[in-house]
């Protein structure tokens, strides 16, 4: 798929979608806002040269200059959205802002090995085989995902953003496909910042992690919170602009209300394992990246309904097998 190119959207506001080192998603979109003091850039992808070429050439294209960037404004902490935040600080000397969660969570971010340890107790205690459990697991750090410095200004929900005039950019706080993911809603024309907590066609991968307690629940009910505030015009990461992002939501949440259905019903008729309801659940043939995200999808969909208590689990020699 073709990587669209930059375009003004009004309101002080420009798409620039910066390519990825990745066959789908092709890019993110990266926006410019307009503010008194120059210029907010929410997201700003992985490091890799044609990314950075991407957005070097959106602003010029754009008639918009680099040097007026003063912040940078990253919705959360996946390599995607803020893979490129260092050499952009060090070239712009702008500001680094990021929800309060991921100066906590950096850490977890630039520790590979410790992540791949995580990643073989998960697929040991809920039942991928041996024989699939190196490629399942393995991670190997990518050149576009250096070590990240944390962010040097935080803000919580609720917390605006000032772009001057009396304008703002509200903080909503959205944890699920990531803790600390962030939304933000731009008070003069409604207008939402979404970055990958609703996109238009696919719903965001939810990855359950030991310590990270009912990600799906989480997820679930930061949708419910953007339909009670009835968004419109959503603006996100990845994809083409959305008309109704209330309703987008809605969508996505009947979707793994579907989901949860089908995968407690298949507990009911036989007791499996988290690797087994994935089998069953996601088309076959993946590759072992898209195995494990299914994997740690359908572990999140299973243990947010144990916790509402509509199945159950035995957990026998540290192996934990899901039944109705």
């Amino acid at each position: 798929m073709s990587i669209p190119p930059p375009q003004s959207l009004g309101n002080g506001i420009h798409l620039i979608p910066a390519s990825l080192p990745f066959k789908s998603p092709a890019w993110v979109n990266t926006y410019a806002v307009e503010s008194n003091g120059g210029i907010l850039l929410i997201d700003c992808g992985t490091d890799w040269e044609p990314g950075r070429q991407a957005i070097r050439q959106g602003f010029a294209d754009l008639g918009l200059e680099e040097s007026a960037v003063h912040t940078l404004l990253v919705s959360h902490l996946h390599p995607d959205h803020v893979g490129m935040s260092g050499r952009l600080v060090d070239e712009w000397g702008c500001r680094f802002v990021m929800h309060s969660r991921a100066a906590k969570l950096i850490g977890r971010y630039n520790d590979s090995p410790g992540y791949r340890d995580r990643l073989v107790q998960i697929a040991s205690v809920h039942g991928i085989p041996e024989s699939v459990t190196e490629a399942t697991t393995r991670v190997d750090r990518p050149e576009y995902m250096p070590l990240l410095e944390p962010p040097d200004h935080l803000v919580d929900d609720g917390d605006t953003v000032d772009l001057g005039d009396g304008r703002s950019l509200e903080v909503l706080h959205t944890p699920g496909h990531e803790p600390a993911h962030i939304c933000l809603r731009d008070s003069r024309t409604g207008i939402l910042f979404s970055g990958d907590h609703i996109l238009p066609r696919i719903s965001p991968v939810i990855m359950y992690d030991f310590d990270l307690g009912d990600v799906l629940g989480d997820y679930l009910g930061s949708l419910q919170r953007l339909i009670a505030l009835e968004v419109g015009i959503t603006y996100p990461a990845h994809g083409t602009l959305i008309d109704q992002g209330d309703e987008r939501a809605r969508q996505i949440l009947l979707h793994h209300d579907r989901r949860l259905l089908d995968m407690a019903e298949l507990v009911r008729e036989a007791d499996m394992t988290a690797w087994e309801v994935m089998l069953k659940s996601f088309r076959p043939n993946l590759d072992p990246l898209q195995s494990r995200l299914a994997f740690l999808e359908t572990i999140s969909h299973l243990e947010h309904l144990r916790l509402g208590g509509r199945i159950r689990v035995e957990n026998q020699d540290g192996k934990v097998t899901y039944r109705g």
